[in-house]
């Protein structure tokens, strides 16, 4: 079990500085893929490397350390602002495997922390595929409540590596004191 004090969080900025922490992403995603990530997703940029630089470039990207390592990232997306309050959010997380169970739930509540209160944020939400059973069991752990599915929105490779349909669902997280 690692110590939430020890987790460090910083937005990353498109830079030499950064190099490493954005080669960090890119092989978080694509280890990651075609097991987290619709199919549709993946391909609406043109490739993830695109997505990443896209996203830094527009200071949504935030990676999570621990004991030096970069254990997992954080991409915002579409920030809907009103006045000084971003009313809602999307995020796109990955955690690196080795980080799973209990640890992930620890990740999750410091950037949910640091993000409240970094930013003025009523609602995040956090679209996942009905067959991302961990990461549905982890977002009710964090507080997420479930505000809809989308049937059949999000295409897969299934175990034959064909392309299977599955639901989207919708979880979002409201700051009630904003």
């Amino acid at each position: 079990m690692i110590a939430i004090e020890q987790i460090k969080i910083k937005q990353i900025k498109w830079s030499p500085l950064f190099q490493n922490e954005i080669q960090e992403i890119y092989r978080m995603l694509k280890d990651q893929e075609h097991k987290i990530f619709d199919l549709s997703w993946y391909n609406m940029d043109g490739n993830i490397m695109n997505y990443i630089e896209d996203r830094i470039k527009e200071d949504l990207v935030f990676i999570v350390t621990y004991d030096g390592e970069v254990c997992a990232f954080f991409i915002l997306e579409n920030p809907r602002i009103f006045n000084d309050v971003i009313t809602r959010v999307d995020v796109h997380t990955a955690v690196r495997k080795k980080y799973w169970g209990k640890t992930s739930r620890d990740i999750m509540n410091a950037f949910k922390d640091y993000i409240f209160n970094k930013y003025k944020i009523k609602k995040i939400i956090a679209q996942v595929p009905q067959n991302g059973y961990g990461v549905i069991k982890l977002l009710k752990d964090i507080g997420f409540k479930h505000e809809g599915t989308l049937k059949q929105s999000l295409i897969f490779l299934n175990k034959n590596n064909q392309p299977k349909y599955y639901d989207e669902l919708i979880y979002s997280l409201t700051n009630e004191e904003i």
